[in-house]
C-alpha cells in the first residue's frame, strides 16, 4: 500500500510539475505563476488563482519535512507529537500552491538519526526535484553509507540544537561540528546549523576553518526584542550575533534561510513585520547567500499559512528581479546544485 502510495504522488508531482513547465531560467519577462494555466485539469485540482504566490519559475523551497506518525512514530522523547502525517502528495499540493517545483528535504527532530522517511522521499521524487539534510552520528556512521545517501540526493547535515532546547559549551560544539565536517568534506556537503544566533561569535573562527559550506537556520536563529506597532522598527545590528552572521555572509562558506519567521518574531502574523529590517539587510548586503525556506508543514505551528509572508518577501524585494530570483530559485540552485 505505501507504494502505491509513493507512485501516485511522485506521479501527481511530475504531473503538476509539467503543467508549470520547467524550463530554461526564464527572463525578466517570463511567465509568472500568476500568468499560467490554472483551468487546467492538474492546476486546477491542486491550486487555485487566489491562493498561487509571484515567484519565479522553477523556484525552490529548500527547507521543509515530511512527516508520517503511522510508519514512522517519533522517537521516544520527541519534543513534539506531530498531529497528523504530512506526506509526499501533500507535498506536491503545498508545493504546487506557492510555485516550487524543488525542494529540500530536512531531517526533523522527532526523527532523531532515522532518515528511513527523508531518504525513502528522495528516492521517491528524484535528483531533479529533491535534496536531502540528514542527521547521523559523524563518528560511526559508514563512508558507504553516507556515499549511498548521497547518491539519492542527501546534500548535508543538520546540527540541531535548537529544535531540542539543547546547548553546547563553545569548544564543544566546536569539537562537534569539526566530526561533521570532516565526515561530509569529501562529498562536498554542507553543514546546517540550527544554534542559537548568540553562539555565532564565538563560532566565526570555527567555520572559517570547517572547509565546507555552512547554512543557518531559520535567519541564524536569532533572539527579537519585544514588538510594538507604535514604536520603530528594530535595528539588527542591536541584536546579539546578527552583526557575526553578517560577517560570516560576506565570506564564501556561509548561507542562511530566510524561513520559518513565526518561531522568531514578536509581531502578529501572518506577515511578522517586525523581521523586516532583517530582510531588507540581508537582501541588501548578502542577496547571494540567502535561500528561501517554507518550513512546510510548520511542526508546532500547524495550519498556519506561509503564502501571505512569501508574498510580503516579493513586497520587500521591491521589484528588484535579479535579488527576487535570488532569494527563490537562483541562490537555491547554486548551492543545492553545484
Amino acid at each position: 500500500m505505501a507504494a502505491v502510495l509513493l507512485i501516485r504522488a511522485l506521479a501527481i508531482f511530475l504531473l503538476l510539475a509539467s503543467s508549470f513547465t520547467l524550463a530554461p531560467i526564464p527572463t525578466s519577462d517570463s511567465t509568472s505563476i500568476l500568468d499560467l494555466d490554472l483551468t487546467s485539469t492538474p492546476a486546477r485540482n491542486a491550486i487555485s488563482s487566489t491562493t498561487a504566490v509571484t515567484e519565479p519559475l522553477v523556484a525552490w523551497d529548500s527547507h521543509m519535512h515530511l512527516i508520517d506518525t503511522v510508519r514512522f512514530p517519533a522517537k521516544p522523547g520527541a519534543k513534539y507529537q506531530p498531529r497528523r502525517t504530512y506526506n509526499i502528495t501533500d507535498v506536491a499540493l503545498f508545493e504546487a500552491s506557492i510555485g516550487c517545483q524543488a525542494v529540500t528535504v530536512v531531517q526533523p527532530s522527532i526523527y532523531a538519526n532515522d532518515n528511513s522517511l527523508l531518504l525513502e522521499t528522495l528516492v521517491a521524487l528524484g535528483l531533479d526535484r529533491a535534496r536531502g539534510i540528514v542527521v547521523f552520528d559523524a563518528e560511526a556512521t559508514r563512508k558507504e553509507t553516507l556515499q549511498q545517501w548521497h547518491d539519492v540526493g542527501v546534500r548535508g547535515a543538520r546540527l540541531n540544537l535548537r529544535s531540542v532546547n539543547k546547548t553546547l559549551a563553545p569548544d564543544v560544539l566546536a569539537g562537534r561540528m569539526t566530526r561533521y565536517a570532516d565526515a561530509i568534506r569529501p562529498l562536498g556537503w554542507a553543514l546546517q546549523l540550527y544554534v542559537s544566533m548568540e553562539t555565532l561569535p564565538a563560532l566565526e573562527p570555527v567555520i572559517a576553518r570547517l572547509g565546507v559550506r555552512v547554512l543557518l537556520d531559520h535567519f541564524g536563529s536569532l533572539k527579537m526584542p519585544p514588538w510594538s506597532p507604535t514604536e520603530a522598527q528594530v535595528d539588527p545590528y542591536t541584536i546579539d550575533g546578527f552583526a557575526s552572521m553578517m560577517r560570516l555572509l560576506e565570506g564564501n562558506s556561509t548561507w542562511v534561510k530566510i524561513s520559518a519567521p513565526y518561531r522568531l518574531s514578536h509581531a502578529p502574523g501572518p506577515l511578522w513585520p517586525d523581521l523586516d529590517p532583517l530582510i531588507d539587510e540581508l537582501l541588501r548586503l548578502a542577496p547571494g547567500k540567502v535561500l528561501y525556506g517554507t518550513d512546510w508543514p510548520h511542526t508546532r505551528f500547524e495550519g498556519l499559512d506561509i503564502r501571505p509572508w512569501t508574498r510580503r518577501l516579493m513586497d520587500i524585494a521591491g521589484g528588484n528581479e535579479t535579488v527576487r530570483d535570488a532569494l527563490f530559485r537562483d541562490n537555491a540552485q547554486r548551492f543545492w546544485r553545484p
